[in-house]
């Protein structure tokens, strides 16, 4: 959520120890300032719309990345994490709230996930 997408579009893994960075370079502001690729990501994330690969690979791991307040995300990734979720809950709130009641409806997340948006 929390993340990316979008929450996102920072998690992938490959192995154990960390998330797969082949796609740390992503163009943030390209995804955050075209709002039709926004609703689209947002879409595939709520099981609304088809999904590209890579926003598959983030929609599969970002349970994980919820739980373990992104243990095994590369400091890139927790970066763009962070801007992603800033911005979509600030400018997006309608998708932000779906995506928290897709991801963490009980609110179980809410409190690891501010502190680690704080750091």
């Amino acid at each position: 959520m929390k993340t990316t997408l979008i929450l996102c579009l920072v998690a992938f893994v490959v192995g154990d120890d960390k998330y797969d960075s082949s796609h740390d370079n992503i163009d943030l502001s390209e995804v955050l300032g075209n709002e039709r690729l926004l609703v689209s990501y947002t879409n595939c994330l709520l099981d609304k719309g088809p999904c590209t690969p890579e926003v598959k690979q983030l929609k599969d791991k970002l349970p994980e990345a919820l739980e373990t307040r992104c243990a095994k995300c590369t400091d890139k990734q927790k970066t763009a994490g962070k801007q992603l979720v800033k911005e979509v809950k600030q400018k997006h709130p309608d998708l932000w709230k779906q995506l928290v009641s897709k991801y963490d409806p009980s609110g179980k997340y809410h409190k690891s996930f501010e502190d680690f948006l704080k750091n």
